[in-house]
This record gives structure tokens, sequence and C-alpha cells, in this order.
């Protein structure tokens, strides 16, 4: 980086009510909406890590209230004992973000050691402990005290709201895209229905993460555990079949979103079992019967979802997800479109799974 941007965003950093002198700023991970940054401060003899983001007000309209239902949530959590999850940073007047002079606003959270976060699973334990932790944070906030959550993007997981945004940008085609995506804008065309096969409409409305992607849990480094949750900008009201099943779009498949090929891209049924069943272990006291019918349609009807969406922001000219070449959100829909196919294939094997877990967790109870 540039010394003049390391400079302005060590500044950003000392907004913050924290205890130190900021002397290094690095990039960290590749979201595709804000960015982050490691910031070490040293006070005396001591060193602390915090994450510094960039909250994209583009994305994200109104940053303030977004940053009351996460200061909302992170101290809920707090509560809940033996729990790790995210602590934001306050400024001196109290405030949880910055507003530097060129508009963009910022924000302070404690860094968490001794963790790692995956793109894509090794193994069946890491698949299980993300559930389970997306699934506890569900949980755990089933008793958030207080008026709902505020929307930060409304209609976030409308699949039919997503279809008439994908047909507008179509209809419209102001780059002339269409004609190098007509295979994938017919196979988008072609399941419309999916739009309304969740009926989450007709589901219990509760707080939510709302971007369940695998490298949005934290992992301990050595035992593998789940820690906790990350991301929080869209916990908001909404389906928990959401978050169930946006988690096995990125975790039940062996490569990322970005893959460009295309044979690489398979669901994973052995893997969905063991999210199933971490997921129902955490959520098992509360779901109701609608909830869990859906955990099989889930994954099917949420890729799909991404995938229109990567296609939308494709025709429309990338406007929303960062790109790194000019085909990459088009790449990104055909690998959705592709797991969407092989979870089609799967289907059958999904619903059994789900009955066969849900019971053994039933009989288990039973039994004392």
């Amino acid at each position: 980086m540039e010394q003049k941007r390391i400079e302005e965003l060590i500044e950003n950093v000392g907004c913050f009510s924290v205890a130190g002198k900021c002397t290094k700023i690095s990039p960290n991970g590749n979201g595709n909406v804000n960015d982050t940054f490691v910031a070490t401060l040293e006070n005396g003899d001591e060193s602390k890590k915090y994450t510094l983001q960039r909250i994209n007000h583009l994305v994200f309209k109104n940053p303030a209230e977004l940053m009351d239902n996460f200061s909302r949530v992170s101290r809920h959590l707090q509560t809940k004992p033996g729990r790790h999850c995210l602590r934001v940073m306050p400024k001196q007047n109290g405030q949880f973000y910055h507003q530097d002079d060129q508009g963009n606003y910022w924000r302070l959270l404690e860094y968490i050691e001794g963790v790692k976060c995956l793109e894509v699973p090794q193994n069946e334990k890491q698949a299980y402990e993300a559930a389970h932790t997306f699934g506890q944070f569900q949980a755990d906030l089933l008793d958030l005290p207080g008026d709902p959550l505020i929307e930060t993007i409304p209609e976030f997981h409308n699949p039919s709201k997503r279809f008439e945004a994908f047909t507008d940008a179509l209809s419209k085609d102001d780059l002339g895209r269409a004609s190098k995506a007509y295979e994938w804008i017919d196979f988008a065309m072609e399941r419309e229905v999916l739009c309304s096969a969740l009926g989450a409409e007709k589901l219990p409305v509760r707080v939510v993460h709302n971007d369940t992607k695998l490298n949005n849990v934290l992992l301990d480094a050595k035992t593998e555990k789940g820690v906790c949750a990350i991301d929080l900008d869209t916990v908001m009201p909404g389906c928990v079949l959401h978050d169930f099943g946006d988690l096995v779009r990125t975790t039940a498949c062996p490569v990322s979103e970005d893959e460009t090929d295309l044979k690489k891209v398979e669901f994973l049924p052995l893997t969905f079992k063991a999210i199933v069943e971490g997921y129902y272990q955490a959520t098992k006291d509360f779901l109701v019967d609608d909830e869990i019918a859906g955990l099989s349609k889930a994954p099917i009807v949420i890729t799909y979802e991404l995938g229109l969406r990567f296609l939308t922001d494709y025709l429309a000219g990338d406007t929303y997800f960062k790109i790194n070449y000019p085909e990459h959100n088009l790449n990104r829909a055909k690998v959705q479109f592709q797991l969407v196919s092989s979870m089609e294939k799967n289907e059958n094997v999904m619903e059994e799974m789900v009955t066969r877990v849900c019971r053994k967790q039933e009989r288990l109870i039973a039994n004392g």
C-alpha cells in the first residue's frame, strides 16, 4: 500500500477508544463487499491486534442503523456463557462507527487470535462445526431484547425480487452482455418456480445471519471447534432456512464460488449430512416442522438465488460484487447454476438424510 493510504488508515484507527499506537496495518481477507485490514497497536510492552473495516455505504445505505444492529447483537452474545463473538470498539462518544472526511464509514473490531476460516472444508468435521456454530448463533439470538432489528438490506433473501431484478437487467442489457450468457439465462428462466419453493413468508421470522458462507465462521486453529460467526452486517429478521441453505451452498461443494472449471463443481452428500447433524444439534429445540421440512430444498433455492444475483450483476455492469476480470460475475453465476444442477440430482438423497438425522436426534432425546 502507498504510504499516504497507510497514514489514512492509521488515522481512522485512532478515532476509536482503544489503548496504544497503531504501528502496522495490512489488508486482510477477500470479501466481496467491505474492505478489511488488520491493525497492530503497541501500548508499552503489550501488542494487540484489531480489525479495521470500511463499511460499503453504496451497499448498506444506512451504516448507522447497521452498526446499531451489529452492536446490539454483539453485546447480547457476550451475555451467553462460554460464547465468543465479535466485539465492536466504540469511539469516545460511544458511537460504534467513524465517518472520515471522504464520507467513508469505518468500524474497529477486536481481533480474535488462534483461529482460521476456510473457503472450502477439508473434512466433514469442519462442516459439522461450521453448521453447529451458525445454528447456535440463531439459538442465542432467540431472546434478543428490544425492538426488532432493522433490515440493513430490505428484501435481501427474496428470490422473487431477485428474479425481477434479473429480468429487468436482461431487458435493458445496457452493455450487450446477454449474448455471452444465453445458456445460463435460459437455465435461470427455466427455474423461476424455485423463487416460491420455500414459502418463507409462512415461516417464523427469527433473527438470522443472512450471509452464512463457510468463510464467515471462525474455527479454532488447533482443535477445529467452531468459535463464532463473523461478518454481521446482514444480521436482521429473516428465515432460518436461508442461513442453512447458504451454508450448504458454500460447504457441500469442493470448490469456491470463484472456480472456473465447472467439471470440479459438484454437490457432496456426505458433507451435507454433516451439516444437517451440526445444525440440527444446535437448533432442534426451536425449529418447527415446516422449517425442518424445508432443510432439503433450501440449498437449491439459495444457490439459485445467488446465481441470479451474479448473473444480474454481470448484465448490469458489475455494480455490486467486486470483480477481478470482466467475466468474473458470469463465471460465478455458472458455478452456482452448475451446483444447482448437481443438487437437483441429489434432492431425494437430501430429503432422506434430513429425515434420518432428525429421527436419530429425536430417539436420543427420548432415551435421555
